[in-house]
């Protein structure tokens, strides 16, 4: 048996982490329902005993707001949509929560206690609800029609949510023009949060993204982010390992080194930089910007798969199964062994 090549197909793997395999969606999307086509039923028990269902809110703008317990973005979105909602009573605006966590169900009674929530809260326990959307992340908002349409999606809960909501009721109900509700969002977009707190918001969205395998769509909220603190080297390298991710190396050396120049020392930057070097196959000069990257201790064990790699390739089967077994041992967090600690680098 090629126990090198057993190990490495093991790191791979784990390395991987299981990306889910669904179609491309941007963040403000839902993977299943586009604008403008039917949402899903939603027939649900409440939290209060009762029995919520969709076909009552015919004729009406309903306001979905799925939320994740223990959660602050999430916790905020529904105090915030509550305080929305209530300034359209005249209009007959619906509000529901919804959430997947009926395990959760304590802390939510407690949660809607303390904070005076009397909006009515779904529990989809079996997430039969949230698969037929297609949420990409929590909490999710979506404004539907009064003809049962999606109509608006927000995904997460950024500093100007409520701002952003109300003018999405605004536009769902007819008292705004297309052209106002960009013109509403672009003056809000330039008056609320910092642009960093806006960067900040666009790159926990890029992460959520790319841990369900949404590339694409991880790219535009990085590119968002990139473009309100364009010097931020966490959003640059964040945008090089997802042009490592989708094998556009040149535009991922671009980018590292231009962290390079302003912060020779980055520890992701090598680490990210040595990988690209590897998948050009450059291997000689992939190693000592690898052990360089390991002395740095980034991300240790995805450097240990690496070298295992290029050990592997030149013919260094003993040097590549230190690497790979020690790679192993730092994804399943067993302690170290002495003995078999590879030589040709410190782990730390």
């Amino acid at each position: 048996m090629n126990w090198s090549r057993t190990l490495r197909t093991v790191l791979a793997a784990c390395l991987l982490c299981a990306a889910a395999a669904a179609p491309p969606a941007r963040a403000d999307e839902l993977r299943n329902v586009r604008k403008g086509e039917p949402v899903p039923a939603l027939k649900l028990p409440g939290i209060a005993g009762d029995m919520l269902d969709s076909e009552t809110w015919k004729g009406s703008v309903a306001v979905i707001v799925c939320l994740s317990a223990e959660q602050r973005s999430s916790e905020l979105a529904a105090m915030e949509s509550r305080d929305v909602v209530r300034q359209f009573q005249a209009d007959n605006v619906r509000l529901v929560h919804v959430t997947a966590d009926v395990v959760q169900k304590a802390y939510f009674q407690r949660f809607r206690e303390e904070r005076s929530l009397d909006v009515p809260l779904a529990l989809d326990a079996d997430r039969g609800f949230y698969a037929k959307l297609g949420l990409i992340v929590l909490p999710t908002t979506i404004v539907m029609s009064p003809e049962g349409k999606l109509a608006h999606v927000i995904s997460l809960r950024g500093p100007d949510y409520a701002h952003i909501l109300e003018v999405y009721i605004q536009h769902t109900l007819g008292k705004l023009t297309d052209a106002q509700l960009e013109e509403q969002l672009k003056a809000r977009a330039s008056a609320s949060g910092s642009p960093k707190s806006q960067a900040s918001t666009h790159r926990a969205a890029a992460r959520y993204l790319r841990e369900k395998g949404q590339l694409d769509a991880a790219r535009d909220e990085l590119v968002k982010a990139r473009d309100l603190d364009p010097t931020s080297p966490d959003i640059l390298l964040d945008l090089a390992d997802l042009s490592l991710a989708t094998s556009q190396l040149d535009e991922a050396d671009k980018l590292v080194s231009t962290v390079l120049e302003a912060q020779p020392e980055n520890r992701r930057a090598k680490q990210i930089k040595g990988i690209a070097l590897y998948r050009r196959g450059r291997l000689a000069d992939a190693e000592p910007v690898l052990l360089e990257a390991l002395n740095l201790n980034p991300e240790p064990q995805r450097i240990h798969y690496y070298l295992g790699r290029i050990y592997e390739q030149q013919g260094q089967t003993a040097k590549a199964l230190e690497h790979y077994r020690e790679a192993l041992r730092r994804f399943v967090n067993e302690p170290g062994d002495s003995a078999s600690a590879a030589p040709s680098a410190p782990a730390k």
